[in-house]
Formats: structure tokens, sequence, C-alpha cells
């Protein structure tokens, strides 16, 4: 029942997403190709490459490390793009990097998770993501939402700009309701069993790969220079990942509930460190901030 139901919230999250996207989103794909392929690079290739290379480093068990592998593959999602809306920074790129990313995924995630399913688990008979059901099941719970969103807000448009914000709030409750039941449900009603033996072996490795993304967008960014808002982005969408889908393909894709435990322990932190990190670029956004989250 828990992987239906992330099934479900993931599919509501990508709704949401289509919800609020405007045609002006779109004209920014080709107004910023550069700042756009830039951010796909850094998401698709850099991110996976320091995952590979920390785990590495670090030694970590086979299913863990498969677990962040799995995570980096993954693009950003509802929560990255709302981050990026609460400080002001290029929410439009944000936008538009998660939906070329949630497309290109299709093709990317199983590439990328094949991949390292043969380097965690050399001559193995661990299981793969078959290229073309992936593919047809990605663009089913992640692009048709999307898609159906985008409908919805070109024949609605006004109820569309009500709905999409109480929308957006209740996804994100229902994210947190899944990640609840992962983290607290037995394993015979589809929790994850996670032990703090576990969290010490994942946290240190989920915040150092969460402070190199951050950072990585932040002096990429710079050196290339971008501005403080495109840097603010940039850290951000590499920073935070779609942990629903994640969760898919760790749990119901490849029946690996092992390798799921990362993006559990990772989706715990990760909404207040891109904040902070945002903050620490545009600190006079904290009270517009506080204004927006609690109303005062």
């Amino acid at each position: 029942m828990i992987d239906y139901l992330i099934t479900v919230v993931l599919a509501l999250i990508m709704f949401s997403i289509g919800l609020s996207l405007k045609t002006i989103d779109f004209r920014h794909l080709f107004m910023t190709p550069r700042i756009l392929s830039y951010g796909l690079f850094l998401q698709l290739m850099v991110l996976p490459a320091l995952a590979f290379a920390v785990t590495g480093f670090l030694d970590l068990p086979a299913a863990f490390s498969l677990g962040f592998l799995i995570l980096s593959a993954c693009p950003g999602g509802l929560s990255s793009n709302f981050i990026s809306f609460l400080l002001r920074a290029n929410t439009a790129l944000a936008v538009s990097l998660t939906i070329c990313n949630s497309a290109l995924a299709m093709i990317t995630v199983p590439i990328i998770v094949n991949l390292a399913v043969d380097i965690y688990y050399p001559g193995s008979q661990a299981a793969h993501l078959p290229m073309l059901p992936t593919a047809a099941r990605l663009f089913a719970i992640v692009l048709l939402p999307v898609l159906a969103g985008m409908i919805v807000r070109y024949v609605y448009p006004r109820p569309s700009e009500v709905l999409q914000p109480h929308l957006r709030r209740l996804a994100m409750v229902f994210l947190a309701l899944v990640f609840t039941l992962k983290l607290l449900a037995p394993t015979s009603h589809g929790g994850a069993a996670l032990t703090w033996t576990d969290v010490g072996q994942i946290l240190p490795v989920a915040l150092l790969i969460n402070l190199l993304a951050l950072s990585t967008g932040r002096l990429s960014g710079w050196l290339f220079g971008l501005s403080r808002d495109n840097q603010v982005t940039l850290g951000i969408e590499i920073g935070i990942q779609n942990t629903s889908l994640a969760f898919l393909i760790a749990g119901s894709f490849l029946g690996n509930e092992e390798a799921l435990k990362p993006a559990l322990i990772y989706a715990m932190f990760t909404f207040f460190s891109a904040l902070g990190y945002g903050l620490l670029l545009k600190p006079g956004m904290y009270r517009l901030i506080r204004r927006e989250l609690t109303g005062w």
C-alpha cells in the first residue's frame, strides 16, 4: 500500500508542477539555453559523479551506495522549485530544469541505475531496470501528470491559479506522510526498517554529498559569472532531489528496500539545508520567508 501511495503522491507532485507552468516558462528554455544546459550538465553528470566518488571513498555497503546513485539520478521536484520561489531566485530556471530533467529521466535513470547495479553488484543476478518498460512507467508517473496539469491550466487558467498553491501544500503534506510511513511502518507493511546503525553509516555521507552539491552550484555559478539568483537556483536544484521518485525506483522498480534508505535519510534535512544555503547568499530574504511559511 505504501508503494501505491508513493506512486499517487509522485503523480500529484508532478501534476502540481504542471499546473504552475506558464507559456513564459518555456520561453526561458530558449532565452537562457546556456544556463539551462549548464544546469542539466551539473544534475545529470556532476551530481552522479560526486555520489559515486563519495560512496567509493567512504566504502559504503553496496545497497547504500546504489541508493545514493539512484538518488543522484532523480530530477529535482516540488521542494526545490518551492525553495527557489521562497528565495525569489530564478524560479523559471528551477521549473525548466525540473521539466527537462524529468523528461530526460526516462533515458538517464535506467542508464545510471543499471550502471550502478553493475558496479556495486558485479557478476550478480541483481535486478536491472529494463529500458523501455522503465521509460514507459516514468512517462506515466512523472511526465503524464505534468502534461495533464498544463492542459488543465490552459483550459481553466483562473481556477488553476487559485488551486495550485493549495495543491502544492497538499502534495508536500502527502510527501511528509509517505516519508513518515516509510520511516515508522514495519517491514510487513512496506516500512524501510531503518536502524540506528543504518543512520550512522548513511547520514555522514548524505550530509557530505549535499554540502558538495550545494557548493558546486555556488562555486561553478560564480566561476561562470552567473548572477547570485542563478547560483542559488543551481545549488538548490543540485542539492535537492525528488526523493519520492527514488523511493519508487529502489523499492518498487528494483525491489531493494536497503537501497531506499539513503533517500529516506537525505529527505530528512535537505529542505532545511537548501533553505539555509539560499539565506546565506540572500540573507535579506529571511523576514519574507518567515511570513510566507508562518504568516507573521
